[in-house]
């Protein structure tokens, strides 16, 4: 326990072993949850939202944690996240999931710079912009809202909000995975017709 709580930077260790949760800062917490599922010697970690609730320096601290715990382990990290800003930091491939079906997929490079899928061109537009030059450009975010799960729309799930849909398609058929790329698959009827990869 010492020598993973050290790994973890909770340190001096014998101020850490008596605290409870709500005697930890967000940062603190976050360690504690990284050792405690080291302590099993995993070869798998999912990490669903880890830096969301903290602030920008916890965050890079944080990701630079998971990313030193990931090379010294030789650990797969599946890194489950809404901020996109932070992908390119730590993943090597990236996939786009739209009401619990995957939309997009490729190596993080490609994705980011060449998106295909409109529900990630809208999920990147969200992303905030340092720059104020762009603080008054105009982001084209979906209308509606995402559909249930219990009940999802025919065809693409993303048709009911998505501005590019083609009428008697979108809605009627679910698209298969297109690879316009090499190793960048979209499922997307604006791509039928660039390399039909089936159900990559």
């Amino acid at each position: 326990i010492n020598e993973v709580l050290e790994e973890v930077k909770l340190t001096p260790v014998n101020d850490f072993l008596t605290k409870f949760p709500h005697m930890l800062s967000g940062g603190q917490q976050q360690r504690a949850v990284i050792a405690r599922a080291m302590i099993l010697r995993p070869k798998l970690i999912g990490a669903d939202e880890p830096v969301s609730m903290l602030d920008a320096s916890v965050r890079v601290e944080i990701l630079k944690l998971l990313r030193r715990i990931q090379e010294s382990h030789n650990l797969a990290v599946i890194y489950i996240t809404h901020d996109l800003s932070t992908v390119r930091y730590f993943s090597e491939r990236i996939f786009i999931m739209y009401a619990a079906k995957t939309v997009e997929k490729a190596p993080v490079d490609r994705l980011l710079s060449n998106h295909l899928h409109p529900y990630t061109k809208a999920l990147l537009a969200a992303i905030p912009d340092p720059d104020p030059k762009n603080a008054e450009t105009f982001r084209d975010i979906p209308p509606g809202e995402p559909p249930s799960l219990v009940n999802p729309p025919s065809g693409c799930r993303f048709h009911p909000r998505c501005p590019r849909a083609i009428e008697g398609l979108c809605d009627v058929k679910e698209p298969p995975a297109f690879e316009p790329e090499p190793e960048h698959f979209v499922e997307c009827w604006l791509y039928r017709g660039e390399g039909d990869a089936g159900t990559a």
